[in-house]
C-alpha cells in the first residue's frame, strides 16, 4: 500500500514539473525570439500609443527598448526593407546591375492606375533600369516598383517570395510570413469560399534585425533614404518619411535618415526609422500607430527616450 502511495507520489511531482517546464518554456518563447531578443525592455518608460515598438543600438543590435516587440503584426510597406535588401544583394553578387532593365506587366501597369496604392507611372511595353526602380520604391514606396524589381532579381514575384522566406529562416525571423513583394494585402479564398485578407507579417524585433542587416551590409542605402524628395522620370516623389529634413516632422535635435514608412487598414501606421546623432545609431520600429501623423509622434517619444 506504501509503495503503492510513493509511486502516485513520484507521478504527482513528475506531473507537476513538466507543468513547470512548459510554463518556463512559454514564457521565454514570449519573452525572446531566436535571436534573443526580449518581448518587452523598460516598456514602462515610454508610454507609446502603438501596438509594438522597439529600438536598439545599430552597432552591437542591443535593445535599448522593447514593448511587445516578438508579437507577430502586419508591416504594409516596411516589406519593401526586405526586397530592396534582396535587390542589393543580388547586385553584389553580380546576378543583375543598375542597369539592369526589366517591363512591367499588365498587371502591374494597372496597379499603378489604383489611386489607393502609392505607385509611378508605368507603361507598358517600356523597360525600366533596376536605379529607377531602387529609388522609386524607397522614396514613393511605389507598389509597382517593388515588384518589378522582384521580377528583375528572381524572374517572378513566386521565385522572389520564396527567396523572402528563406532569407527570413536564415536570419532566424520566425515570425516573418510573406505573401506579397511589397506590402500590399492580397485576398484569398479560404475553404468555405469566403474571401479573407491577408497580409505580411513581422514582429518589430524581427523588422529591426532587417534594417540592422540593410544599413550594415548596405549602409548607401541611407543616401536614397534620406532624400525627402526625387523624380522618376518627370514625375515628382515626396517622401512618406516626413521626419526627413525639409518635411512636416523634421526636428533638427534627430537628423533622422531613413527608412521607411508603411500603412495598410490592417497594418495601421507602422515606421521603420533610424538616426545618427553623437556618434550613435540608434533603429526604431514602430507598428500599429493610429494614423501617418501618430508613427512620427510616438517615434519622436522612443528617440528622446534613447538619446537622453
Amino acid at each position: 500500500m506504501r509503495h503503492a502511495k510513493k509511486k502516485s507520489r513520484k507521478k504527482y511531482l513528475w506531473l507537476i514539473s513538466l507543468v513547470i517546464a512548459a510554463i518556463c518554456f512559454f514564457v521565454w518563447k514570449n519573452n525572446f525570439n531566436s535571436n534573443r531578443m526580449p518581448s518587452n525592455y523598460h516598456a514602462d518608460q515610454v508610454d507609446l500609443n502603438v501596438k509594438a515598438a522597439v529600438a536598439i543600438n545599430a552597432k552591437d543590435g542591443s535593445t535599448i527598448y522593447a514593448k511587445n516587440a516578438n508579437q507577430s503584426l502586419p508591416i504594409a510597406s516596411m516589406t519593401k526593407l526586405l526586397t530592396v535588401y534582396l535587390t542589393l544583394q543580388a547586385i553584389k553578387e553580380k546576378k543583375i546591375s543598375w542597369d539592369t532593365t526589366v517591363t512591367p506587366t499588365q498587371e502591374i501597369v494597372d496597379l499603378g492606375s489604383n489611386p489607393d496604392y502609392a505607385s509611378v507611372p508605368l507603361r507598358l511595353g517600356q523597360k525600366y533600369t533596376v536605379r529607377e526602380l531602387y529609388y522609386a520604391a524607397l522614396i514613393k514606396s511605389a507598389n509597382n516598383a517593388a515588384r518589378l524589381l522582384a521580377i528583375a532579381v528572381s524572374g517572378s514575384e513566386t521565385n522572389f517570395l520564396n527567396q523572402m522566406s528563406q532569407q527570413a529562416r536564415k536570419w532566424k525571423l520566425n515570425n516573418a510570413k510573406f505573401v506579397t513583394v511589397d506590402g500590399l494585402p492580397d485576398k484569398k479564398k479560404n475553404f468555405l469560399g469566403m474571401t479573407t485578407t491577408v497580409e505580411n507579417k513581422m514582429s518589430a524585433n524581427d523588422m529591426a534585425i532587417i534594417a540592422r542587416k540593410l544599413i550594415t551590409n548596405y549602409p548607401e542605402i541611407l543616401n536614397t533614404t534620406k532624400l525627402a524628395r526625387a523624380y522618376f522620370q518627370n514625375t515628382l516623389m515626396i517622401n512618406n518619411n516626413k521626419m526627413l529634413n525639409g518635411l512636416s516632422y523634421y526636428d533638427s535635435i534627430f537628423p533622422v535618415d531613413g527608412l521607411k514608412t508603411g500603412t495598410t487598414d490592417g497594418a495601421g501606421s507602422c515606421f521603420a526609422c533610424t538616426v545618427n546623432k553623437n556618434g550613435k545609431r540608434v533603429i526604431t520600429v514602430i507598428l500599429g500607430a493610429e494614423n501617418d501623423n501618430e508613427r512620427f509622434v510616438e517615434t519622436k517619444k522612443l528617440l528622446s527616450y534613447c538619446f537622453n
